[in-house]
């Protein structure tokens, strides 16, 4: 072990990742992902890592399957140059979070652990993100909106309920998952949504502008201007949903410039599209926070009462 100020720091060598993953520093202590195909043992569990999926903002994800054959993901919290000990808090709020928030409509973890000093994730594996479902061709986003939003809405009410805000839903991290009979696999599957990548979930009492962090595009009017739409709260996530379901009706992920979200364009956009939808949206993405859905079952009953009978 190095000591570097007190603590212990990385150096990212590649394994199976891209060039840009490795980092160079003096006194680091080396560090090497898995790779491909490798077993992880942990308590008596294998974990067979298949292929390497990709990078989101907080760790490298592969495909993985237990003895039990299910169908997983390994995430891998990248250390990056950073100290062992704010990985392991990193690692250590993630595990929290997706351990307090289980229900049907969030990614399911199966395990966590650490190992060869760094922390893994072992979650679902679930078929899509809706940003794959937006930009597939001959998709009616009008026919999937309330069938996406049941879901997603119902996720982030229980997240609330649970006194947390997610405050980083988009398309990216928003879920299909196929629920199979194994006992009747002609059957056919139902398909279900679910929300992903609770890291940087915060307690609703921990959250405002400092230590707030979010796609520019996906950036609510309050966090530009607090003082004059109103305090970071729950109503991101209503605002967040609402750039989802304008997404699927538009069939691409819309971006939005800071002059774009303080000039009410999203809203607008919304507004502006022959959806029944749209009222229910254009809502959800209005600049003051009082005026948006006070809640996701608000949010869902306007969505409800639009839908064709």
């Amino acid at each position: 072990m190095t000591e570097c100020d007190g603590s212990r720091h990385f150096v990212f060598h590649e394994g199976n990742m891209p060039p840009s993953e490795s980092v160079d520093h003096p006194v680091a202590r080396k560090f090497t992902l898995p790779r491909e195909g490798e077993v992880i043992q942990h308590q008596g569990c294998n974990y067979h890592l298949g292929k390497y999926i990709g990078e989101g903002s907080w760790g490298a994800v592969f495909h993985c399957t237990d003895e039990w054959e299910n169908e997983l993901v390994a995430k891998i919290l990248k250390p990056r140059n950073r100290t062992y000990e704010a990985v392991k808090n990193e690692w250590t709020r993630e595990l929290s979070n997706l351990v307090k928030l289980r229900h049907p409509n969030i990614t399911f973890v199966y395990d966590a652990f650490e190992f060869r000093d760094t922390f893994f994730l072992i979650i679902e594996r679930c078929e899509q993100t809706i940003c794959e479902l937006i930009e597939a061709p001959n998709i009616n986003g009008e026919e999937w909106l309330p069938v996406v939003a049941h879901s997603v809405l119902q996720g982030i009410s229980f997240i609330h309920k649970e006194g947390y805000i997610h405050k980083d839903i988009h398309p990216r991290n928003v879920f299909s998952s196929l629920i199979r009979d194994k006992m009747v696999p002609a059957k056919d599957p139902v398909i279900v949504f679910k929300i992903g990548d609770l890291g940087i979930t915060n307690l609703e009492t921990e959250m405002d502008v400092f230590n707030t962090m979010v796609g520019k595009w996906m950036i609510p009017p309050e966090f530009l201007k607090p003082d004059q739409y109103g305090k970071i709260g729950k109503q991101v996530d209503m605002y967040h949903a609402g750039l989802v379901f304008l997404s699927l009706l538009l069939g691409r992920v819309p971006t939005f410039t800071e002059e774009d979200i303080l000039d009410g364009k999203p809203r607008n956009i919304a507004e502006e599209l022959k959806s029944v939808y749209s009222p229910a949206i254009g809502k959800a993405l209005r600049r003051h926070v009082e005026n948006r859905p006070q809640t996701a079952l608000d949010f869902w009953k306007d969505i409800a009462s639009a839908r064709p009978k």
